[in-house]
């Protein structure tokens, strides 16, 4: 009833097979130690841009930041990131000097961005939202930027510098 399958094997094509392994190990390697050294970069530029808001307006401390290089522990950390504490830290501090022209320092933005980081894990459509959390990576990164400059002119303006 059932024939009896036909699988055979021709031996002497191991090293072909061991350098196709090989070279997806490397490729592997290569692709994680680059998301690994981006991530650190992004970090390191959050974590510098924080460090201008007063201790005292501050919601995280820029340490903090660095968490988001714990891998699975960064789906949860770049909430606390990207929506809450680090704009939150912004908006401190503008509104203890009275500027309500700043919004909501990124806030809205960044949850969007973390949502963003979750629909990319969907198939099919994760290309194209991963896309958009890449743009809105770019945005709010901008807006954090901006907003650490107007505090350096601040502090410059009020120091009489």
């Amino acid at each position: 009833m059932y024939d009896e399958p036909n699988i055979a094997y021709s031996y002497g094509n191991e090293a072909e097979l061991f350098g196709a392994i090989g070279i997806l190990v490397v490729a592997v390697v290569i692709g994680l130690l680059i998301g690994i050294g981006i991530a650190a970069l992004l970090a390191y530029f959050v974590s510098n841009w924080l460090n201008e808001v007063p201790e005292e307006d501050r919601a995280m401390t820029p340490g903090q930041v660095w968490l988001l290089l714990i891998p699975i522990f960064s789906l949860y950390w770049q909430f606390r990131v990207y929506m809450l504490d680090v704009p939150q830290s912004f908006k401190n501090y503008f509104d203890r000097r009275g500027n309500q022209a700043v919004g909501d320092c990124g806030k809205n933005m960044g949850m969007w961005l973390c949502i963003c980081t979750f629909g990319s894990m969907i198939p099919l459509l994760g290309s194209l939202v991963g896309i958009v959390g890449l743009v809105l990576l770019v945005l709010w990164m901008v807006k954090i930027h901006e907003l650490k400059n107007k505090i350096i002119a601040d502090l410059r303006q009020s120091t009489g510098a």
